[in-house]
């Protein structure tokens, strides 16, 4: 839900100023009190919620074979079956989970094969699925002496009965205890193996080189996409200096932003959101940037975050006199506190997580040019703190904005 407010546009100067516009903008609060962040706007924040989109992929091996220790060196990858005989007998399988998206939350997972034969030996006849954290096997090399061990306990079986009379029955283990298995390896290396071996039973099962594909074994996978974290670095990044020697001036160049009352000094970012997926509901924004000296002399410490609604500014070309207006109210803030003064080193990260920074980045991201500019300052009467830009060599010190979303 958009919500319409009258807010004041400025150049520079702090919250209260004459110029109103009408403006499309969510949940503006008060400017926080000083010495400390105030609580978050007292306007509630439009919480946006949208159903998880959910998938189903229905996969094949890339890869089976079984091995055997009366043939310990022999390869069986490419026939059309594949055993499962008590210690007489194991068989290996690998799929490719690269089909599905990388931020899938896998809810179920269904494994299968086609039986055509077998015997019940008798004693434990259950048809044991083991993961294999090694995935380097191939299908035309694995043998019983080079075959990888399984890891852990099983993850589930299944049990068919035969009594030497050939009959096709299905093999189905969708127990929970594959989920976090091939959760894993989705997130890992994107290829899952099991072996397959049974205490007590004989069972033969098509294999994928089987020529009916209905036939073949099969992963099913159901999943629901989760949320997805981007951190952002700036696209731009500047700041501007008042006073007759720096009004001019442009800092575009600079290893550092500045926020100070004194001349006065503000800087500005601007992120590029275009690598999230459109439509994309966004559910948290934390904006950092770190600071690397700064002074507290007293007064209202905070350093506040405007949206700057023109993203058309320049980074070589912006000064204090022609730097681009900000919008609304403060969009949160945060506090350092200098023990020395402004040309002491002390470093330390201020971050904004704000709930209303959310709808800001989600009308910028919803927007054409799909960029969103901000401004950081100070209150008149305040401390000075300076920061690491994105023109600095150790990335983990440059500005970000960490972006949260449900594609």
């Amino acid at each position: 839900m958009r919500l319409r407010r009258h807010l004041a546009v400025s150049r520079w100067n702090p919250p209260s100023v004459s110029t109103l516009l009408a403006l499309v903008v969510v949940g503006c609060g008060p400017a926080p009190s000083a010495e400390q962040p105030s609580p978050e706007g007292s306007a509630p924040v439009s919480t946006q919620v949208a159903a998880l989109e959910t998938g189903t992929v229905t996969l094949s091996p890339v890869a089976d074979a079984y091995v055997t220790p009366d043939a310990p060196n022999s390869n069986f990858g490419l026939n059309t079956a594949w055993i499962v005989n008590r210690q007489y007998a194991e068989a290996y399988l690998k799929f490719d989970l690269s089909s599905l998206p990388a931020n899938a939350r896998i809810t179920s997972v269904t494994f299968s094969a086609l039986a055509y034969d077998g015997y019940a030996y008798g004693g434990d006849g259950n048809v044991y699925t083991s993961f294999v954290t090694d995935d380097s096997w191939l299908e035309t090399g694995i043998t019983w002496n080079n075959r990888p061990a399984p890891s852990g306990t099983p993850s589930g079986e299944w049990f068919l009965w035969y009594n030497l009379t050939p009959e096709d029955k299905l093999g189905v283990n969708s127990n929970p205890a594959l989920i976090p298995v091939v959760q894993g390896e989705l997130d890992g290396d994107k290829l899952v193996s099991f072996r397959l071996h049974s205490p007590g039973y004989k069972t033969r099962y098509r294999s994928r080189e089987y020529s009916n594909a209905s036939q073949r074994p099969k992963l099913v996978i159901q999943y629901e996409l989760g949320d997805v974290v981007t951190v952002l670095e700036p696209e731009a990044d500047t700041f501007t200096k008042g006073g007759y020697w720096d009004g001019n001036t442009n800092f575009g160049g600079s290893y550092e932003l500045g926020v100070s009352y004194g001349w006065p000094e503000a800087s500005f970012l601007r992120f590029n959101l275009g690598g999230l997926p459109s439509g994309a509901v966004i559910k948290s924004v934390k904006f950092s940037a770190t600071a690397r000296r700064g002074a507290s002399p007293g007064g209202d410490g905070n350093v506040y975050t405007y949206l700057v609604p023109d993203n058309s500014w320049n980074e070589y070309g912006v000064n204090f006199y022609n730097q681009p207006a900000i919008v609304g109210s403060p969009l949160g803030a945060w506090f350092l506190w200098f023990p020395g003064n402004s040309d002491q080193p002390f470093e330390q990260v201020g971050v904004n997580d704000s709930p209303e920074l959310i709808p800001a980045v989600q009308t910028a991201s919803d927007a054409t040019d799909r960029r969103i500019s901000l401004r950081i300052s100070g209150a008149p009467y305040g401390y000075l703190s300076y920061y690491h830009s994105r023109e600095v060599d150790n990335a983990s010190k440059r500005p970000h904005l960490e972006v949260t979303y449900t594609p």
